[in-house]
């Protein structure tokens, strides 16, 4: 599993610097965990963490110096059943929680598993709640079997002092079977090729197909709902990235 050394990037990415990667892969060379086909789903249930391999959960950021929030308690949160999480594309996207703020500037960061910088970028963030769905870029496709891990850091200004706040995950791009992808290019329901993804563990495409779907507002409550992230049903996700900019309301 990766070991997340998150005082460290705190020490670093919350000023915005490209030293910030280096200090969150550390851990990356010790993600060892795969995902195993479980039962049919019935509808977008997720599987548990005891039938898709261990898992850690997924918590919330770490701050530095006051918070940057509108409301107390509040803080960043990977959008994920767990801090580690398998795709199956080169170019995923990566979804992580910003609670309303007093405006804030983010940065995402993504390193190699030899936790070498491989992508950094400025995140325009709402002043509103929001998800973002932070796209992969397609000059960073993602090695299979690759592992990597990736970080989401804002920052503000209070009393003259910056404070801020973080949190980082890992990421592997898994190897699905000949037969799986044979399904995936067989299905062409996008809720089918969900399913067929969510068998296999692979949350972050099983999250993008439904996330870009609106109108399957049942279905996203229930994915949502099946790994503990319902509180996250009616926040609207923002997709950043260089070919779709735009919201998608999750409310009717």
């Amino acid at each position: 599993m990766v070991n997340h050394p998150l005082p460290l990037l705190l020490a670093t990415a919350l000023t915005f610097t490209v030293s910030a990667p280096q200090t969150i892969a550390s851990g990356v060379d010790d993600l060892s965990f795969s995902p195993t086909p479980t039962e049919t789903l019935v509808s977008l249930k997720f599987p548990q963490a005891g039938d898709r391999g261990t898992t850690q959960s997924s918590g919330g950021g770490g701050t530095r110096g006051g918070s940057c929030f509108t409301q107390s308690n509040t803080n960043l949160r990977i959008v994920a059943p767990s801090q580690d999480t398998f795709t199956a594309t080169a170019t995923p996207r990566l979804f992580v929680y910003v609670p309303a703020n007093k405006g804030v500037e983010g940065e995402f960061v993504l390193v190699d598993g030899a936790g070498e910088l491989i992508h950094s970028q400025t995140v325009a963030v709402p002043g509103k709640e929001s998800i973002l769905a932070i796209a992969v870029p397609p000059a960073i496709a993602l090695e299979p079997g690759g592992e990597y891990a990736w970080a989401f850091a804002v920052n503000c200004t209070l009393d003259n002092q910056v404070v801020g706040s973080a949190v980082e995950a890992g990421l592997v791009r898994q190897e699905l079977s000949v037969e799986v992808t044979e399904k995936l290019e067989e299905t062409n329901e996008p809720l089918g090729k969900a399913n067929l993804y969510a068998n296999q563990g692979i949350w972050q495409d099983t999250l993008m197909i439904v996330a870009s779907l609106p109108e399957q507002r049942e279905e996203l409550v229930e994915l949502l709902g099946s790994v503990g992230l319902a509180q996250f049903s009616d926040v609207p996700i923002v997709f950043i990235g260089t070919d779709e900019t735009g919201e998608v309301p999750l409310t009717n």
